[in-house]
């Protein structure tokens, strides 16, 4: 479980639909049976701690677990942030195996309806 695939994300201030990745490793779905996510928000690229973290949201698997898809969904209080870019990262515990499997940054544009 060493993966890790960096992947940058933008979305519209406000807007809080599903954040869902598929999940490859070795070309194949990555199995997440028996695993659980966490999808954590922050200000920083390298935080020195939690001090800096804006939200952190747990995920849930889509489907079946064989298919490497999981989501995430944030409130819209939680994506009603400020326009500049967040960093973020998903971890998957499984097996009592923490392992970083996705990151990268979040975008968060202004959005025109109020």
């Amino acid at each position: 479980m060493s993966l890790t695939t960096e992947l940058d994300l933008v979305r519209k201030r406000g807007d809080n639909y599903a954040f869902r990745f598929a999940v490859e490793e070795n070309e194949a779905p990555m199995n997440f049976t028996g695993g659980t996510f966490k999808m954590t928000i922050d200000t920083r690229k390298d935080p020195p701690d939690a001090s800096t973290n804006v939200f952190q949201i747990n995920g849930a698997i889509v489907g079946a677990a064989a298919d490497g898809v999981c989501e995430f969904i944030a409130s819209e209080a939680q994506m009603n942030l400020s326009i500049k870019t967040y960093y973020y990262d998903v971890q998957m515990t499984k097996s009592g195996q923490v392992a970083t499997i996705l990151k990268g940054k979040l975008k968060i544009e202004q959005d025109i309806t109020k």
